[in-house]
Formats: C-alpha cells, sequence, structure tokens
C-alpha cells in the first residue's frame, strides 16, 4: 500500500509542471506607438520601429502617429521612411503594422463639431495614403480619450468595421465608462453599431496613478480578474509614447501574445458573446480643467475658425454654382490643416507646453486659427453675385446671405463705412415694404441692425432708399427701488442694481406669463470661491451701475458694472423684440486675480493624488440661473448627438469619479412634462453646472494649480459670449439645435455698390423641422451636400433647386452607397431624404446646373 502511494505521489511531482502549463489561459497584448511630428517623434524613431520588428519577430506594433510626421521622415531620413514603408506594402494586411488611427492631429471629438472630426479622418487618410498607397483602416484606437457618441457612423462611413473604447495609459485628460467582456456592439445614437473593445467593467483605476486603468501592463492580477469575471480572451493594451526607446512592451503575464487589434477581434468575434452597449457622451469623462484661461481662449477661437470654415466652404460653392468659379481645394486643405492642428489634444490638455519653439501650444493655436480664418474669410468676401451694369443712381443695397437650407427671418448686422450717414436712410424690401431698423455706434463704428427674411441656402436684396424713419424704443423703465423693468413682447425683465446688477424676475409671456426665476434668488449672478480665504464672493453681494447703452426699434441693450473682489466686469444684456432669445457678454478685466477653486492646490500637489481642486466646478468662478420649475431634464448636444443625461447632479472632486459636464454648443434644461424649457448657449466648449439647488450654471474661471503642477492664471481679460432661449415644449419641438446653427451661423450682410442682377437666390429648402445643412463642398464639376437629422422624424422633403446628371448617396470616402430617387419639377429636383434621427447623410450632385 505504502508503495504504491510512494509512485502516485512520483508520478503527480513528474506531470505538475505540466498540469500547471495546461492550466494557464494565453492572454494578448497590443502593442503600438503613439504621437507625431507636433507631439513627439524623435529622428531616430523610424529605423529604430523597422530593426525591431526584425529583431523581436513576434512583436506586432499598432499606430497612431500624426500622417504629416511621414513629410517630416521623408525630409530628414528618406532611407529609413522607405525601409518602413516597403515592409508595410510587402507583408500587407497579414503583416505586423496595423494603423489604428489616421486622424490629422489626433483631437478629443467630443470637444469640436461633428464636421471637424469627418475632416480631420478625411485629410488625414489622404496624407497617410501619400506614403503608404496600401494602408487599410480597419479598426480604431487610440491613446488618449479621443472618444465621442457618433464615432461608430463616422468610422464606418470610412470604412472602418471595429473600434477600441478604452485609452489605458494615457488618462490624464479622462477615459470611458467601464462596461462588457470580451467584445461589445459599440451602438451610436443614430443606431449605427459596430463590434468593439471595451474598457472593461472589471478594468479599473490603477492606485497611485490618475493616468492609467488597470489593462496598461497586463499584470497577473489583471488578467486573473479578467478570467474570474468571465473574459476568455483578456487583452491588454499600452501605445507607448513614440519617443520611448524600450522596444516592446514587457508583460508581467505569461503566456501573452502580442496581436494587431484587428486580428483579435477577427479572432474573437465569433467565439464570445457580444453584448449591446448604447454608448452615449456620457460614457466619455473628460477631466480638462475647464475654466482656465488658457483654456476657455483657445476654445473659442477653435469655435470662430470651425464655424468661419463651413460658412466660407459654403459660400464658395454659391460661387461655383451661380458663377462657375473654380473651387479653392489647396486653400480649404491649408485652412482646414491649420485648424485642425488647433484641435489637437495637446492644445487642450499640455497648452503651456511648448512646441519645437518658443511658443506654447496655446500660441499656436492663436497663429494656427487666424491663417485658417484669413483664407476663410478671404472666400466669403468673394461674394457669388453679379451686380447690374447700368447703376447710373449709384444705388446702394445689401445683400443678405443664409448659409443653411431653411428660411430663416433673423436680425442681421452690417457695417456701415465712414463717410456714410446710414441715418438719413430707410432700408425696404424688394416689394417696397419698409424693413424697420437701428443704427448702433460702438468702437468708432457705425452698424445698421434688421430683421432679413432670407430663402434657404441662398440671399436676399434690400434697398437702401434716402428717408428718414421713425424711430422707435423698447419699452423701459426704473421700478422700486432703483430697479430697471424691460418690457418687450417676449418678457418682462426686472434687474436689480443693488444686487450687483443681477436679474430678479423674468416673465415669460408666450408660456403664459410663468416667472423664470426663484423668488429671492440672484439670476445670471457671478460667484466664485476664493480658497485663500476659504470664502464665496459673489456679484450680489456689491451694488452694480445698471445703464442703458442702446435702445431701438429692434433691441435693448444693458450694460451692468460691477467687481469681483477687486477685479472690475462689465456684464451686457440684449433683449430683442423680434426674437425671443437673451444675449449675454461678460468682460472680467483682471487686475488682482487671486486664486478661485475649491482648495489651494500649491502645496504638496502630487500628480498621483486622485482629489484635485481644478475638478470642483461649484467652487470656481461661475455664473448661475437658477431657474424657477425648471430642470428636472437636461440635454445637452455632442458632435451629431443629442444626449438626454442621467447625471443627478456634475459635481466631482477625484479623478476616479468623473462625470460627463460638457458644454459644446448648448444645455437645456426642461420641467418634468417637458412642456416648456430654456437653452443655455455658449462661444466655447466648457463645462455646465447642475447641482441640488442649481438648475444650471456656466463655468467662467479657474485660478490655481492643475495638471502637472502648472499654473493656471488669467493672461488677459476674460470675455465670454452667452445667450438663454425660452421655449415652449422640449427642445425638438422648440428647434433648439436648429436655433444652435443659426446662433454660430448667422446671417451674413454686405452692402454693395447697384443692385445684383439675380435680387434673390435660393439653392436648397428643407421642408420640416430638424434636417439641417452640415456643409457643402465642391469636388471637380459635382457637389457634395452632407445633411444632419436631430428630430425623430426620420424623412425630409428636399428641394434642389438645379438640374443634376446624377443624385446618389455616398460614403465618406466618396464611394456610391446608392442612387437617390428625385423628380425633375418646374423649380427643381425634388425628393425625400431619409435619415435617422442622429444620423447625417452625405448627397453627391453630379455636374449641378442651376435653373
Amino acid at each position: 500500500m505504502m508503495e504504491n502511494f510512494r509512485k502516485l505521489l512520483v508520478i503527480l511531482i513528474i506531470l505538475s509542471p505540466i498540469s500547471y502549463c495546461f492550466s494557464q489561459k494565453t492572454a494578448w497584448f497590443v502593442d503600438g506607438y503613439h504621437g507625431g511630428v507636433y507631439g513627439h517623434f524623435p529622428k531616430w524613431k523610424t529605423k529604430f520601429m523597422i530593426d525591431m520588428l526584425k529583431e523581436q519577430p513576434n512583436w506586432k506594433i499598432n499606430l497612431e502617429i500624426e500622417p504629416e510626421t511621414w513629410d517630416s521622415v521623408k525630409h530628414y531620413d528618406p532611407a529609413a521612411l522607405k525601409m518602413f514603408t516597403d515592409y508595410y506594402a510587402h507583408t500587407g494586411k497579414n503583416g505586423r503594422i496595423e494603423f489604428v488611427n489616421p486622424n490629422f492631429a489626433q483631437p478629443y471629438c467630443y470637444n469640436v463639431s461633428g464636421e471637424s472630426i469627418i475632416r480631420q479622418f478625411f485629410y488625414g487618410i489622404a496624407k497617410t495614403k501619400e506614403h503608404f498607397p496600401d494602408a487599410v483602416f480597419t479598426t480604431y484606437s487610440c491613446e488618449e480619450p479621443c472618444f465621442t457618441s457618433s464615432l461608430p457612423a463616422i468610422l464606418k462611413g470610412f470604412g472602418f468595421k471595429y473600434g477600441v473604447l478604452r485609452n489605458p495609459n494615457t488618462c490624464w485628460g479622462g477615459y470611458t465608462s467601464p462596461f462588457g467582456k470580451d467584445l461589445v456592439n459599440w451602438i451610436g445614437p443614430d443606431g449605427t453599431s459596430m463590434i468593439a473593445v471595451p474598457r472593461y467593467a472589471c478594468e479599473g483605476l490603477v492606485k497611485e496613478s490618475t493616468w492609467q486603468t488597470d489593462s496598461w501592463t497586463n499584470s497577473n492580477e489583471f488578467i486573473e480578474t479578467c478570467f474570474a469575471n468571465g473574459i476568455k480572451y483578456a487583452v491588454g493594451m499600452c501605445f507607448q509614447d513614440a519617443g520611448w526607446k524600450g522596444g516592446p512592451w514587457k508583460n508581467e503575464y505569461q503566456p501573452t501574445e502580442y496581436a494587431l487589434w484587428t486580428d483579435y477581434i477577427e479572432m474573437v468575434k465569433d467565439k464570445v458573446v457580444i453584448d449591446d452597449w448604447k454608448f452615449t457622451i456620457e460614457d466619455v469623462k473628460p477631466g480638462l480643467v475647464w475654466g482656465a484661461y488658457v483654456l476657455q481662449k483657445l476654445a473659442q477661437e477653435v469655435r470662430i475658425s470651425e464655424n468661419l470654415l463651413v460658412t466660407a466652404e459654403k459660400m464658395a460653392s454659391l460661387n461655383f454654382l451661380l458663377n462657375s468659379i473654380q473651387w479653392q481645394d489647396e486653400q480649404f486643405a491649408e485652412a482646414w490643416k491649420t485648424l485642425m492642428l488647433a484641435q489637437h489634444h495637446d492644445c487642450w490638455i499640455v497648452p503651456y507646453n511648448h512646441l519645437k519653439s518658443r511658443k506654447n501650444w496655446a500660441e499656436w493655436v492663436t497663429i494656427w486659427t487666424n491663417a485658417s480664418n484669413k483664407i476663410a474669410q478671404q472666400q466669403i468676401e468673394m461674394l457669388p453675385i453679379n451686380i447690374k451694369k447700368d447703376n447710373s443712381n449709384q444705388e446702394k443695397s445689401i445683400v443678405v446671405f443664409n448659409t443653411l437650407g431653411t428660411t430663416r427671418e433673423e436680425i442681421v448686422t452690417v457695417e456701415i463705412p465712414s463717410g456714410f450717414d446710414i441715418e438719413e436712410y430707410s432700408l425696404s424690401d424688394l416689394n417696397g415694404n419698409n424693413i424697420e431698423s437701428q443704427v448702433s455706434k460702438r468702437n468708432g463704428k457705425v452698424f445698421l441692425n434688421f430683421k432679413a427674411s432670407v430663402p434657404g441656402f441662398g440671399y436676399s436684396t434690400y434697398l437702401i432708399e434716402k428717408k428718414k424713419t421713425e424711430k422707435k424704443q423698447i419699452h423701459c423703465e426704473t421700478v422700486d427701488n432703483g430697479k430697471l423693468k424691460i418690457d418687450n413682447r417676449y418678457y418682462t425683465i426686472v434687474i436689480d442694481p443693488k444686487k450687483g446688477g443681477t436679474i430678479s424676475s423674468i416673465i415669460a409671456k408666450e408660456a403664459g406669463n410663468i416667472e423664470l426665476v426663484q423668488e429671492g434668488k440672484a439670476f445670471n449672478n457671478l460667484r466664485g470661491h476664493l480658497y485663500e480665504e476659504n470664502k464665496f464672493y459673489e456679484g450680489a453681494d456689491n451694488e452694480a451701475k445698471v445703464s442703458i447703452i442702446e435702445n431701438g426699434n429692434l433691441f435693448i441693450k444693458i450694460k451692468i458694472e460691477n467687481s469681483f473682489v477687486k477685479n472690475n466686469y462689465e456684464q451686457y444684456i440684449t433683449v430683442y423684440n423680434q426674437t425671443p432669445l437673451i444675449d449675454f457678454e461678460l468682460h472680467i478685466n483682471w487686475t488682482n486675480p487671486k486664486g478661485i477653486g475649491a482648495y489651494d492646490n500649491d502645496k504638496n500637489y502630487r500628480n498621483e493624488d486622485y482629489a484635485k481642486a481644478f475638478y470642483n466646478d461649484e467652487y470656481k468662478l461661475h455664473l448661475r440661473f437658477p431657474f424657477n420649475g425648471i430642470g428636472d431634464k437636461l440635454f445637452k448636444n455632442a458632435p451629431f448627438d443629442v444626449c438626454e443625461s442621467k447625471l443627478d447632479n456634475t459635481i466631482y472632486s477625484t479623478w476616479d469619479s468623473i462625470k460627463h459636464n460638457v458644454i459644446l454648443n448648448w444645455v437645456d434644461v426642461t420641467n418634468n412634462s417637458k412642456n416648456f424649457g430654456v437653452a443655455l448657449f455658449s462661444d466655447h466648449t466648457t463645462s455646465y453646472l447642475q447641482t441640488n439647488d442649481l438648475p444650471l450654471g456656466l463655468t467662467v474661471q479657474y485660478i490655481g494649480k492643475a495638471l502637472w503642477g502648472r499654473n493656471y492664471i488669467p493672461h488677459g481679460p476674460t470675455k465670454i459670449k452667452y445667450s438663454l432661449l425660452p421655449h415652449n415644449n422640449d427642445w425638438m419641438e422648440a428647434g433648439v439645435q436648429a436655433a444652435s446653427d443659426s446662433w454660430n451661423e448667422p446671417l451674413s450682410g454686405h452692402l454693395i455698390e447697384g443692385i445684383p442682377e439675380r435680387n434673390t437666390f435660393s439653392f436648397m429648402e428643407i421642408q420640416g423641422k430638424g434636417l439641417e445643412l452640415s456643409s457643402m463642398t465642391v469636388n471637380g464639376n459635382d457637389l457634395y451636400v452632407r445633411l444632419f437629422n436631430s428630430s425623430n422624424n426620420s424623412e425630409h422633403p428636399i428641394i434642389f433647386k438645379c438640374t443634376a446628371q446624377k443624385v446618389e448617396l455616398v460614403d465618406l470616402n466618396g464611394n456610391t452607397i446608392a442612387p437617390i430617387q428625385m423628380k425633375y419639377e418646374k423649380n427643381g429636383l425634388h425628393g425625400v431624404i431619409n435619415i435617422p434621427q442622429f444620423g447625417f447623410q452625405t448627397i453627391k450632385l453630379s455636374q449641378p446646373k442651376i435653373l
């Protein structure tokens, strides 16, 4: 008996290593590089990668390299570039190199327009293919939180099949929500779905780090946790900084195999259960230094350029249609290049870092956006009109352009040159009807304001006649101990000078005379916490000077002068007779900037600490909007998306509790029944506030230590614009998205000598609500029209007032998807465009001819 036991024991000892080996499951690891000529890409890097691929036969690399990098490599090391391109060409799709993010400048995506994201891919893919003609783009992956909810539709439009929703080694600026196991169906707001690798539900954030998740090294603990949670094919990831020279990333867990993302997904997708994930913008959790002066300024510069450039493209398209003016492809490409560089994630996360010169990223943003704006303005000023030759009376007229696809009736402002006394003249439409107008004088310039009616994607003409008109004013009076009361068709508004010029009452007349302001609360109040004094200060604590600086037929403009801890500031409020929009401006002249935030981060600042003062918006300087009975529901737009928030509030104070609190263009708060609401528009991407006692607020300023211990201070005056749009019903019924488009892309008026040969013109007319003209461009003799649908109605009648050889639906690469059936009638091509809610489509009109 004892002898048999000894024999069994010997056998077990001999077999134990084999048994252990068979019990070990394989894990995978996705290695690669992130960076580029603007981020970081040393001159030795290209040769290093090819040498290491030859030296390490099991290594594979996924590349997220800025496409312009290859231009510079071609200049300083053409031999290395040839070796690298030859290696890729010879190994092909089944090789050991994969391009996973061809974005031109690797933007964060959630903080810029949907059109900008499309151009980042368009120009980035084209540049990559200049050097790698056989390049394929199958899986999207990134090492920064470069995500947004509408990416599935954008990626599929460029031919991508898969995605990766994690950024394990560079989470300084945020990360995605954890969800699921091996693979998920990543579902965008329009219903587009693609297979993706998630940040696993069990993939936590690393302790003693504020920039990593558990998957960055394939540690034994991480992989075993994955297996224990039912993940069959556990995979880690780290895209190394391009400046690192360590070669293959070392993995703790063994056995681990290196993989390309596409190979891994295609190996796994038929072997696991794939859960659906309706990924919303709130699954993107960005932790940037919202309210910092430097971030605020560059966000404004980017927004201005985005608006100008799409406007310029549309004006150039009008010139092509009306006058056969050749499309300036090189100029537009250059304008997009400099704008795309201003959208680079490093501009937003390390604005103070220097970039190949004494200038930092933020300073380069100013240079880049100015360059884009110059090109855009040149295209806009090439007005697509021809003047009647007979102008013996030396007539003047104003031509107003509408670059959106629906008829608009809005206030337009036109600068009047010096020497022309516009107050001696009146304005009329082409039918002789008098048009109410108002003259403004500011900064030594004269402006004419009037309400124009302009058809979809076209223009209208207004005549200037030698004739004075009666001047009227919006009713305004002083009441109740010095308060200023404004009365127009939409509101009765009361401004209280004794409470800092804040608004004490807004009665919305068209909503049944409801009060919008909580009783006893200061509305449009500036409030912030000085951490050195551990005290909140607010504008309502002071008595302000309130004055009327302009009042006329169309609007009244109020100036409020106040101070915040010895820093003077002005607020401007403009209330209109012809629109329910209320415009605001805030100018803060920083002469005594003190630390503003939750607490003093100057002492013992550690990158590794989860808690940081700049995360908590409630203590930053912010504007407060204490609405009465409004705020039960909040909606916010994102690139090609509108999301209903599921957050109880937006306040967080640690890196591991980040919430999506970003306002891109607008947020909208409504009551529970959604029969009344108010939208807030912002002139730049920043954060908004919603707390248990504050329905809505807007972040204005943070001053103090933040990322990497940098001291974020004002470098000039703070100047921001924002607007409120009270409305009946919910955001969709009220057309908030369309109103935001108009706010960002206003009617453009131009004073000209003479009268156009075509007095009025309209190229297209979108019928119904919710379908918006995102962009219009020209390629050769063909016109490309991109439309976005924010409504829950998928069918939209549309008229193109032209003929065309063909009308087709095309993808973002320009490949035909299907013909579009349109019927030619007397006034053009009629059809119905079918786009799901939050979807977009690109329509190609081959050789269009204006009727």
